[in-house]
């Protein structure tokens, strides 16, 4: 998944997973510089 106004960010990939760690997820998007809000948007 990239970010659609930034493409200097890096990629995002999360594993599929039917239950994930919230801290993981929190992990993964601090690491790729995204916002909570950012990746719901991403998402739709």
């Amino acid at each position: 998944m990239r970010h659609k106004s930034d493409k200097s960010r890096k990629p995002l990939t999360i594993p599929k997973h039917k239950v994930l760690g919230k801290g993981l997820l929190r992990k993964l998007l601090r690491d790729a510089e995204i916002s909570v809000d950012e990746f719901n948007e991403l998402l739709r």
